[in-house]
């Protein structure tokens, strides 16, 4: 709608239905008053538009121009006396909307009419409420001349001087305050005036509750008293105003928490001297356990412990885990901190729950000035945790060469182990910390350290010589080999030092062994050798260097597998070629009949089958199915392996357990390469499977026409049926192949 004012004119000599509403339940004079149409308007009441009449929403003309601050409006309309307190449906009344929105002048209008100024919303807010929220001061001080309820809270319990507070608004609270409301009135979650202040850090705000004397030691939901709100945030000022009226100090929240903990745990210094002026229990706890000793000494806030430390606290006060401060502050690295503490004389070897010391931390973390600290105050240095670790230990495993040094200097069990059987000397070889190692074999450690098994301690029997030779440190392996250790000690498994180097390809670490003359064939429990780990990874250097040992080349595992066997099945060519000078038996099969030239045809190595056949193996060695070398090579189309193993003269007719030949597999498979090479052998063309399949039969249905061509060269049976009577005719037939039933009418 528009404000065509003439129009709408012609329109009234009509006589229309001025009254009359939109979908929406809208009234042309509704329309109007939200719009701003003053004229239109004007010419709608005096035709006695229902100056009440509200759209679906229950907003009058008198609620649309008071919201929308149309102040000639809302005097027009107030002249026809509509209902001043007539709301919307979330109870929000003309007086709401322009107070809400800051409309002096309408605000004062509609107070002219007497509204009811605590006519609240369905939240339970009123026009003082909104006033007070949104700083209309003289919006305000004309709603306070109506004498408002000032103690009117909202649904959430919050009253026109809470809302003042909360967001800060000086003049409205000194406003609000000279109307004598209760400043400890409370929100439903237990928040005042007074906390609000406090939690806020509105000093003006706070001085001026103070003037009304409330009661300070008042508390939330959560026990937090203004005191502890100022303490926590560290609001200096109003702490200072706070103590000026002697609150409890000591009142703590429902977590137990006093407003000296806040303080010392926030690092609020000057808070903290206040406190402590008040005399507070220095020691109470939070429901952790945690003092406020604890938690400054956690933080590092070097200038409130000491504070603290001057007002005789418990310095072994500890939190639920077993931590005390000196525990805390030796882990976090506050050096200046634990010297405080260590004056105090405190328990050095406290414990934590799983048995760490603060002498366990700072080595840990590699706190070198503070293991000193502690060292000099005689703290225990073997003492072990609840895994069995000492700081030794700790120091160890993480690199801190400064503090091992530091340790050494107290004589300490270097040989000392964990629960799962390392110590430090396992630990500097397994992570490479050198200069760590140098350190603890200068304390001669025993680094054969077995059990009455003769197994080392660690659960799987590696020694610090095995983790050396498996992780491949060199320099940590040549250090531990200066001490003569036993070098052919296994672990559980029965891997040697040597075994470990040579699987994981350490070609030094080998070397620097086989000068110790270890015991090359040392095989472990499932029967490996170096050699054959070496032979089956492809670590070259390693095979030549175990061979100048006189390695043993037909020593096997528990599956019957020797390293030539393992090299041919890999493809190591260069190993294949060393491992052959040693004379190794080429004949030798795993426990399923496979032989090193069996799994080099069946790989497709070219290369080294040629070299295996200069050593004149079995050729027609099958394996447990009846497959022979020459039956793999035909059935995986390796050409050039079919043609080198065909001038050994193997048995072309050589049938597997199925009974299938090595013909009848490379026709199957449409390898007419290998069709042809073993039809120059005069195999015999009509052998079948056991299914009755022969050569000829798959070829025909699979339309391999070259090879059916090269098999009627040979005059097969081409009668020969299967079990079920299928021909190779029938067949081919059965795929249309004109070509291969061609041939066979031989036209």
């Amino acid at each position: 709608m528009t404000g065509h004012t003439n129009i709408l004119k012609l329109l009234f000599e009509k006589n229309p239905n001025i009254d009359l509403c939109d979908k929406n339940g809208s009234s042309s004079l509704s329309w109007a008053s939200q719009k701003g149409y003053t004229d239109i308007v004007k010419l709608l009441l005096e035709k006695n538009h229902n100056v009440d009449l509200c759209d679906e929403n229950g907003r009058s003309p008198l609620y649309m121009a008071s919201y929308k601050g149309h102040t000639d409006i809302v005097k027009l309309l107030l002249e026809k006396d509509p209902n001043v307190d007539l709301c919307d449906k979330d109870g929000c009344s003309p007086l709401f909307c322009a107070s809400q929105e800051g409309h002096t002048d309408i605000v004062k209008l509609l107070l002219e009419k007497n509204p009811n100024v605590d006519l609240c919303s369905n939240d339970g807010l009123s026009p003082l409420h909104l006033a007070s929220m949104t700083e209309h001061t003289d919006i305000l001080k004309l709603l306070l001349e109506k004498n408002p309820n000032v103690y009117l809270c909202d649904k959430n319990g919050r009253s026109p001087l809470y809302w003042a507070s909360n967001k800060g608004h000086t003049d409205t609270v000194k406003l609000l305050l000279e109307k004598d409301p209760d400043v400890d009135l409370c929100s439903n979650d237990g928040l005042n005036p007074l906390h609000l202040a406090s939690l806020i850090g509105y000093t003006d705000i706070f001085k001026l509750l103070l003037e009304k004397n409330p009661n300070i030691d008042l508390c939330d939901k959560n026990g937090r008293s203004p005191l502890y709100c100022a303490s926590q945030k560290g609001h200096t000022e109003i702490v200072e105003l706070l103590l000026e009226k002697n609150p409890n100090v000591d009142l703590c929240c429902k977590d137990v928490c006093s407003p000296l903990y806040w303080a010392s745990y926030k690092g609020h210094t000057d808070i903290v001297k206040l406190l402590l002026e008040k005399e507070p229990k220095v020691d109470l706890c939070g429901k952790g356990g945690c003092s406020p000793l604890y938690m400054a000494s956690l933080k590092g806030h070097t200038d409130i412990v000491k504070l603290l430390l001057e007002n005789d606290p418990n310095v072994d006060l500890c939190d639920k885990d077993g931590c005390s401060p000196l525990f805390c502050a030796s882990q976090e690295g506050h050096t200046d901190i634990v010297k405080l503490l260590l004056e105090k004389n405190p328990n050095v070897d406290l414990c934590r729950k799983d048995g760490c010391s603060p002498l366990h931390c700072a080595s840990q973390e590699g706190h070198g000035d503070i293991v000193k600290l502690l060292l000099e105050k005689n703290s225990y240095v073997d003492l072990c945790d609840t895994n069995g670790r000492s700081p030794l230990y700790w120091a160890s495993n993480k690199g801190h060469t400064d503090t091992v040094k530091l340790l050494l200097e107290k004589g300490p069990n270097v040989d000392l182990c964990s629960n799962d059987g390392l110590n430090p000397l396992h630990l500097a070889s397994m992570t490479g910390h050198t200069d760590i190692l140098k350190l603890l074999l200068e304390k001669n450690p025993n680094i054969d350290l077995c059990d009455k098994n003769g197994r080392s301690h660690l659960n799987d029997g590696l020694n610090p010589l095995h983790l050396a030779s498996r992780i491949g440190y060199t320099d940590i392996f040549k250090l531990l080999l200066e001490n003569n250790p036993n070098i052919d000690l296994c672990d559980k498994k029965g891997r040697s030092p040597l075994y470990c180097s040579s699987q994981k390809g350490h070609t030094e670490i080998v070397e620097l062994l086989l000068e110790k003359n270890p015991n090359v064939d040392l095989c472990c429990r499932y029967g490996s050798s170096p050699l054959f780990w070496a032979s089956y990874k492809g670590h070259t250097d390693i095979v030549k260097l175990l061979l100048e040992k006189d390695s043993s080349v037909d020593i096997c595992d528990k599956n019957d597998c020797s390293p030539l066997y393992c090299a041919s099945q890999k493809g190591h060519t260069d190993i294949v070629k060393l491992l052959l000078e040693k004379d190794p038996k080429v004949d030798l099969c795993d426990k399923g009949g496979c032989s090193p030239l069996y799994l080099a045809s069946l790989k497709g190595h070219t290369d080294i089958v040629k070299l295996l056949l200069a050593k004149d193996p079995n050729v027609d060695l099958c394996d447990k199915d009846g497959c022979s070398p020459l039956f793999c090579a035909s059935q995986e189309g390796h050409t050039d392996i079919v043609k080198v193993l065909l001038e050994k003269n193997p048995n072309v007719d050589l049938c597997c357990k199925d009974c299938c030949s090595p013909l009848y597999c490379a026709s199957q498979k449409g390898h007419v390469d290998i069709v042809k090479l073993l039809l120059e052998r005069n195999p015999n063309v009509d052998l079948c499977c056991k299914d009755g399949f022969s050569p000829l039969y798959l070829p025909s249905y699979q339309e391999h026409t070259d090879i059916v061509k090269f098999i009627f060269k040979k005059n097969p049976n081409v009668d020969l049926c299967d079990k079920n009577d299928g021909s190779p005719l029938s067949m081919a037939s059965q795929k249309v192949n004109t070509d291969i039933v061609s041939i066979r009418e031989g036209t």
